[in-house]
């Protein structure tokens, strides 16, 4: 006999990666709701798709052209299905099931770039930024991109981005240096001799330039290599020291470059046998002694658009998102970006292909440290968040509630508002929230005019939470208007909010950077969520303080498993999970199980060409061992 396991259980579809693997109709999603009722499932949450399908953080999970070699559908399901949020709500409710759509206001799109003056399949859903153009924006977006969130303004930018290129520094620390791989692992980096530059003396220094961040060609100019012992004080990419006191470095200084501004990008190529180092903050460009503003990213983009229709055509390729439109001009379309310093394809790439700027911000796990051959160089810095919409413009807030309405009038039982996305990736977070109306907020607030004046970044954060507070509120009255349920994502990071980009913390790329009072969120919502990963064992302990609130105010607290991402599903974190009574319900994240090469991923439903839709049998099965779904189902 199976166990029973007392709680509620919902699944989550993310309704936009479900329709690029492949051609959805009407039917694939009554097919696939109707497996999951049968599973014994009342409730679903429906990821949402609003108009123009922002793009995620895979390049492949966009709006490309249907002629694609990439296996991509997008087009082809949208166009034969209508609102794909509709259809799931409307189908849902056929079966009896209650249908929460999931609003993520802060996911605007715009998850990587084409290089200057590559088309994209699609017209105006590309605006300019560092490392050519950004593309697959929302709608809105789109058309007023000065309401994203901005950049704190750098003295004389447009000056200093018209200066040459005459040195380089690039700072290596030889103390011992512990660096955060994975929730729970650490790698200890040795501290080495200053005789190491003398014994591993840094060899094949190549320079790289490019106009337009798609093709790179070989600097041919003279420079010198000058390497030395220096004590130095190290920083993040905001600028904020990473010890007490000075460090023990190798810096390597190229000299005698005459790099001009028509080369907006550079790379650097190298071997070294130490080459520990944030690049963010460790790699920096003078023109004479006067230090530019740069951007530095260790991607390189996965293809190059420089192929011919009848090149794609004979020599299919499915890894690359590579297509040519009827007219004979090329477009780019970028597949998933290769880390230079864990693939040598990244090697090559970025010579065909350039750079993907501030991909993961400063990364997952810490501050930002890695070891990579080659990095490259943008001038200039990120003027807004890539694709997040800045809460303290009325214009912004009252397009959210806009799409709060149209989603209660599409026939949702509740609006579930979600902080995390994948459009707010910045390696420097602690530079953005400057736009006019927080300035004044500040400076209302705490004194303070911080574009005269250094900002407190989490009073910044709380400036930018209370302005996102007042759509919160008003989502709230309109959601109950329509005798509906509001709920809210919390996570532990709000209130215990420290300066950090790792995982999950305030500052990680996942995170729009902004600090609201969680505890009026617990107060206005009818339930909440929490969006913390758990990585395979439940801890009663972890955001107790959460817990307990949400207990003590009687409102269902719902819990995420991760059937992909964390592992969750396993017989320890049910068997935990079940023990803590504060606990009312767990999200099986996510439904779609997509076997196909750009995007793989497990999950309980696997759609087929057709309108077929079959169990994972594997993820079920496991299910119903753990008592999540109903006995002897099997299709």
């Amino acid at each position: 006999m199976n166990r029973v396991f007392d709680k509620q259980v919902a699944p989550v579809i993310d309704i936009f990666p479900d329709l690029c693997g492949v051609p959805y109709h009407r039917q694939t999603v009554r097919n696939k709701l109707t497996l999951l009722k049968k599973l014994g499932f009342t409730r679903v949450y429906l990821v949402d798709a609003p108009p123009n399908y922002p793009q995620f953080s895979n390049p492949w999970l966009d709006l490309l052209d249907p002629s694609n070699k990439a296996g991509n559908y997008a087009v082809e399901s949208i166009l034969a299905m209508g609102d794909p949020v509709f259809e799931h709500i409307y189908e849902a409710h056929r079966l009896g099931m209650e249908a929460i759509v999931i609003m993520k206001p802060y996911e605007g799109g715009g998850g990587y770039t084409l290089p200057h003056g590559k088309g994209s399949t699609l017209r105006n859903r590309t605006l300019p930024c560092i490392g050519g153009e950004r593309t697959g924006f929302d709608s809105f977006l789109t058309e007023h991109g000065n309401l994203r969130v901005g950049r704190k303004p750098i003295p004389d930018y447009e000056r200093l981005m018209r200066q040459p290129i005459t040195r380089m520094v690039m700072t290596f620390p030889l103390n011992e240096v512990i660096e955060r791989t994975s929730p729970s692992g650490y790698i200890t980096h040795p501290s080495q001799p200053d005789e190491v530059v003398g014994q591993y003396p840094m060899k094949q220094l190549h320079l790289w330039t490019s106009n337009d961040n798609g093709t790179y060609k070989r600097y041919d100019g003279n420079f010198t290599i000058e390497e030395r012992i220096v004590l130095t004080t190290l920083t993040d990419a905001n600028g904020h020291p990473l010890y007490d006191a000075p460090q023990r470095c190798r810096e390597v200084t190229v000299d005698g470059l005459n790099i001009g501004p028509e080369f907006l990008y550079m790379a650097v190529t190298m071997d070294l046998e130490h080459k520990l180092i944030i690049p963010f903050s460790m790699i920096r460009l003078f023109s004479s002694d006067e230090e530019l503003p740069v951007t530095v990213s260790p991607y390189a983009r996965g293809r190059s658009s420089s192929i011919s229709e009848a090149e794609s055509s004979s020599h299919p390729d499915p890894n690359s998102n590579l297509d040519s439109n009827s007219d004979g001009h090329d477009s780019f379309i970028a597949s998933m970006p290769l880390h230079c310093g864990h693939s040598e394809d990244a090697l090559a790439a970025f010579k065909q292909s350039g750079f993907e700027f501030e991909w993961y911000g400063s990364g997952m796990w810490d501050a930002g440290w890695m070891s990579s051959p080659c990095y490259g160089i943008a001038r200039g810095k990120m003027k807004y968040l890539k694709g997040t919409l800045c809460e303290a413009y009325p214009e912004v807030r009252e397009y959210w509630l806009d799409r709060v309405d149209k989603l209660l009038a599409m026939g949702a039982d509740g609006i579930d508002l979600r902080l995390q996305n994948h459009s707010s990736m910045i390696s420097d977070y602690a530079n953005y929230g400057y736009n006019l109306p927080i300035v004044e907020a500040y400076e209302q607030e705490y004194g303070v005019n911080i574009l005269k004046e250094e900002a407190d970044p989490l009073k910044l954060m709380r400036i930018r939470g209370n302005f996102y507070m007042r759509f919160v509120e008003e989502a709230a009255r309109l959601i109950h208007s329509h005798h509906k349920k509001l709920h809210l994502h919390v996570r532990e990071s709000l209130i215990q909010p420290k300066l950090s980009s790792a995982f999950g913390e305030l500052g990680f790329w996942a995170m729009p950077k902004i600090l609201p009072d969680w505890e009026r969120l617990v107060e206005l919502a009818d339930e909440v969520t929490m969006k913390d990963y758990n990585w395979g064992d439940y801890s009663a302990a972890r955001s107790s303080i959460l817990k307990d609130r949400v207990s003590a105010l009687g409102k269902p607290l719902w819990i995420h498993c991760y059937l992909a991402q964390g592992n969750d599903l396993n017989e320890r974190f049910i068997t935990e999970l079940s023990k803590d009574a504060r606990i009312t319900g767990l999200l099986l994240y996510e439904t779609g199980h997509n076997p196909y090469v750009n995007n793989s991923w497990q999950g309980i439903i696997e759609a087929k060409t057709g309108g077929e839709a079959v169990y994972h049998h594997e993820m079920v099965d496991k299910m119903q061992q753990l008592g999540l779904t109903k006995e002897g189902i099997h299709s």
